[in-house]
């Protein structure tokens, strides 16, 4: 189909992140696909969820809108987005973050999605790193300064450091890891057999791991997929280090970097320190009845936690 889809869309990567779990809704004129919008299914207690897979940070509708006024490409959006979202099978919970390319979400709010900004930070330009140096926060600069004269980066072939630090974070945090380990050695391994991603790990002169992060391309941007650290080793910077690196190398691949997003306000604040713009993305949620009541208490301990 014309339109480009973000890497989330292509099926090697939902094949690596969810194999066998996840099908589409497609929409098709003349043989050839206008309307795609992936989705991975899951059974929980009882429940069925279409939601986007693990590490997908943006998925919802790629549509082509073929040529025209504005006027007739969002009359032709929302005739598509309706006719996947009626090839939707029932579920007691629809959830997606919608890729920021997504020309409305009207259709969604329409058939009773909830619609919730969310806020990531990008650099639009990266072929001026000199320019993109400039823009990363003072203090943000020393720790990246600092963090090199202690650790040195390395270039991973497979997951396995990048499991285990992300492992480390969660726990730091009394959390599980949301999705089996093993969605990061399938999307690492794909990733890289493409020439489409990067693993890079920090380690000091005694070969203790400081960190280590992901992140992924395709023609138009690079995502920040995940990644962490040692609880112990935090006081290096070398996450800060590596998120550098990350951009210097997207910065031979693609014209923008995109930080994932977090509306976590930590999260966030460390995103910010690295200069790119704020941007809007949506995420897009519908439950049923008997799901409603659960996931606004979900939503309420989200805030207390947020705060």
């Amino acid at each position: 189909m014309p339109v480009v889809p973000s890497v989330f869309h292509e099926p090697w990567w939902l094949d690596a992140v969810a194999p066998g779990g996840w099908a589409e809704a497609r929409v098709e004129e003349g043989g050839a696909a206008v309307a795609r919008m992936p989705y991975a299914v899951r059974r929980r207690h009882g429940l069925s969820l279409l939601l986007a897979p693990p590490l997908s940070n943006r998925l919802g509708p790629l549509v082509d809108l073929g040529e025209g006024r504005q006027e007739a490409r969002l009359r032709r959006f929302d005739h598509l987005v309706d006719a996947l979202l009626d090839q939707l099978p029932a579920a007691d919970l629809v959830r997606q973050p919608l890729h920021p390319d997504v020309l409305s979400w009207l259709p969604f709010h329409r058939r009773g999605f909830r619609v919730e900004p969310q806020i990531s930070y990008v650099i639009d330009r990266l072929d001026d790193l000199d320019e993109v140096w400039g823009g990363v926060a003072g203090r943000t600069r020393r720790v990246i300064k600092s963090a090199g004269k202690v650790v040195e980066v390395h270039r991973d072939e497979n997951a396995e450091r990048l499991v285990r630090m992300v492992g480390s974070t969660y726990r730091r945090q009394g959390l599980d890891v949301p999705y089996d380990p093993r969605v990061l050695d399938r999307a690492v391994e794909a990733a890289l057999g493409r020439a489409r991603g990067t693993v890079l790990t920090a380690v000091d002169e005694a070969g203790n791991v400081h960190s280590s992060l992901f992140c992924v391309w395709d023609d138009r941007r690079a995502w920040y997929v995940g990644g962490g650290g040692d609880p112990e080793l935090r006081s290096s910077g070398a996450g800060s280090l590596l998120m550098w690196e990350l951009i210097k190398e997207a910065a031979k691949h693609v014209p923008r970097f995109d930080f994932e997003g977090s509306m976590v306000p930590g999260v966030e604040r460390y995103f910010r320190n690295f200069g790119g713009r704020q941007e809007t993305y949506h995420m897009v949620t519908r439950t049923s009845a008997r799901l409603a009541p659960l996931w606004a208490l979900r939503g309420l301990r989200e805030r207390r936690r947020a705060r």
